[in-house]
């Protein structure tokens, strides 16, 4: 299979095109929103005569290569696509908005040779050109380079390479507000995240301040919320970012693949308690977290899993009963009266349902006690 990592490259970006090409996609969204019919069900009634159309009219008096047209209302058309399905959800109200300014950089504007990528900006008479032998940060294993994304101070380059994905072994991972719980060939580790949970709450309570001075200074505090929104995103992301090649160089030396829970929609199911429960769970990271781990170990040729995390921690790994709570975060089992920590049964039982794991070697793991530094973590009562 492909896989894909991108990288931000600083570049002296063509202020004219982004401009441009910015007003071409409002023109444009403008056109097709005109597109969308209602009736049970929203939807785009869009034939091709009026792609050509919209086509024909954005091109007059464009100087810049053709295909950033074509890449423009392809972006835009996939902008109320998305925002359709959504709405037909009852998960969107207000029509779709062109807010940045980035340029799309198909294929067929750019070309690559000797480690310099040279962009078409007018055909035949101006490029862009970038060295990126100079940015030692990047990859030199990839087949090839995706798509580009020019922005007004970068541009994010994508590179591709063909792997075959296979594990020998298999290491399953339970990602809470404060940890992350892994079995990682037979043992089971821990990595802290309570700075990353740190880095949330501080800058809660910063826009809780800067909210403050919203009716008095509103421009003040808009401004102050997205800089401290920006450095909170940048700062999260920086630690999970370290925190998953950590973890995916630990499997590429195990030569282990990643069993993971399936949390696709779940802020939307669980994100319906008391305001103080909503706050506490949009500080958890985990799809962030699945998601820069999964694509870290395809690179490296390690396949990824995702099983039901349904009831994971609560199932008893040896005989399926059920567990309650017996104590800080130590459940029991109410048939064979095993007690052992809930992050630790989460990880068993992913095991279990992603990869299989043998009764034998499932007691064996149990007996060897102190798997992650204290008996606290897994013991049977008599």
């Amino acid at each position: 299979m492909e896989v894909v990592k991108s990288y931000r490259i600083p570049v002296e970006s063509p202020k004219d095109l982004v401009e441009e090409y910015f007003k071409i996609k409002q023109r444009a969204l403008e056109y097709v929103l005109s597109k969308v019919r209602f009736s049970r069900k929203a939807h785009l009634s869009f034939s091709k005569k009026e792609r050509r159309e919209l086509r024909d009219s954005l091109l007059r008096g464009w100087r810049f290569s053709k295909h950033y047209v074509d890449s423009a209302m392809a972006s835009v058309i996939g902008l109320v696509k998305g925002w359709i399905m959504l709405y037909n959800r009852g998960r969107a109200k207000e029509p779709p908005k062109v807010t940045k300014k980035t340029v799309y950089i198909k294929n067929t504007l750019f070309s690559f040779r000797d480690g310099v990528l040279k962009i078409s900006i007018e055909p035949k008479k101006r490029y862009l050109e970038v060295d990126l032998t100079k940015y030692h940060w990047l990859p030199k294993d990839f087949d090839r380079l995706g798509g580009l994304i020019l922005t007004e101070k970068e541009v994010i380059i994508t590179v591709k390479k063909m792997v075959d994905l296979k594990a020998d072994k298999w290491a399953s991972f339970d990602v809470n507000l404060t940890n992350v719980t892994a079995l990682i060939d037979g043992r089971v580790e821990r990595y802290d995240l309570k700075k990353l949970y740190h880095i949330h709450r501080v800058y809660e309570i910063k826009r809780q301040k800067a909210q403050s001075l919203s009716r008095f200074k509103p421009k003040t505090s808009e401004r102050l919320l997205q800089k401290y929104s920006r450095r909170e995103k940048n700062r999260a992301r920086d630690f999970v970012h370290k925190l998953t090649t950590t973890i995916a160089r630990e499997l590429e030396r195990a030569g282990s693949g990643a069993i993971l829970e399936r949390l696709k929609g779940i802020k939307y199911r669980v994100l319906s308690g008391s305001r103080k429960q909503n706050r506490k769970l949009s500080k958890w990271n985990a799809r962030t977290f699945q998601f820069m781990l999964e694509y870290k170990l395809k690179w490296l040729g390690l396949p990824v899993k995702y099983v039901d995390a349904k009831n994971s921690s609560r199932t008893c790994p040896l005989c399926s009963g059920h567990l309650v709570a017996h104590g800080g975060r130590l459940m029991k089992c109410e048939k064979c009266n095993l007690i052992v920590d809930r992050d630790v049964v989460a990880v068993l039982n992913l095991q279990m349902r992603g990869a299989g794991f043998p009764p034998r070697a499932l007691n064996e793991l149990i007996e060897r006690e102190g798997l992650s530094g204290g008996n606290e973590i897994l013991h049977t009562s008599t």
